[in-house]
């Protein structure tokens, strides 16, 4: 199977939602924040993430798909913070919160204010990368896309030289620990309806050796004594380096990831 990544398009947001939203089927916390998988739900999901995708500067969406049928068969939103900047509590609830009934709506704020204030107790005031949300296929388990997209930013994180951050569903947790992410915070918080279970994880940026052992990357420096460019401690009187950048991939998505 081949998959082929790339910049998520305004126009691929009624199939990824589709997914997304029958991925997290079983998770309480989704629901919590963006309602039940109805048109309704999806459609005001929709609006948000393409008026983020817009005017937040951080916001990077990733999609997985399949070269075969050319279905999206996964997707992933970053947010990228190389310098730290104040953000918006995008998880407030607003006016059109697609949980109508008033007790749902006060729980789902409450788990909302929660997740935010975790959030921002560990990663606020700091420059890092983001996981904010993961999601595959479920008849795409086990085909390597969620270790994919993970790498994807953990990789931008290492060149950035910052942590990656990432609150991930029991369902995830594997995946993102066999990406090098340790355990800050076990979070389980229960409403009368939910029950809000993930676990904060951080991924300390790799050293230049680290990242150049492990993917490959050619690293270039500039030998000040007579001019020359060194590659991997080559020195080359041309001026050009020799050499590849490149990435393997090894492993797989365990289950819905967040």
């Amino acid at each position: 199977m081949k998959l082929i990544q790339s910049r998520v398009r305004e126009e691929d947001f009624d199939e990824l939602l589709e997914i997304q939203f029958r991925a997290f089927s079983k998770v309480d916390l989704h629901q919590a924040l963006f309602g039940p998988n109805t048109k309704e739900a999806r459609d005001a999901t929709k609006v948000k993430f393409i008026k983020t995708m817009h005017t937040d500067p951080t916001d990077c969406w990733m999609k997985l798909t399949d070269a075969d049928t050319g279905k999206i068969v996964s997707a992933a939103q970053w947010k990228i913070y190389p310098s730290w900047t104040p953000v918006a509590d995008d998880h407030a609830p607003e006016e059109d919160d697609p949980n109508a009934d008033p007790d749902l709506k006060a729980q789902a704020a409450f788990l909302a204010k929660d997740f935010m204030e975790r959030r921002a107790k560990h990663m606020y005031g700091h420059p890092h990368v983001l996981l904010y949300i993961l999601f595959t296929d479920p008849a795409y388990h086990g085909s390597g896309a969620g270790t994919i997209q993970v790498k994807w930013g953990t990789d931008l994180a290492d060149r950035l030289m910052v942590p990656t951050w990432v609150e991930g569903s029991p369902a995830g947790h594997h995946l993102y620990e066999t990406c090098g992410f340790e355990d800050v915070e076990l979070v389980c918080v229960r409403t009368k309806k939910w029950v809000s279970e993930y676990t904060i994880m951080r991924r300390p940026p790799k050293t230049s050796a680290d990242f150049q052992t492990r993917t490959g990357f050619t690293r270039v420096v500039e030998e000040a004594a007579n001019g020359n460019r060194v590659a991997n401690g080559h020195a080359s009187s041309n001026g050009h380096a020799n050499g590849t950048a490149y990435g393997h991939v090894n492993g797989t998505a365990n289950g819905t990831t967040h």
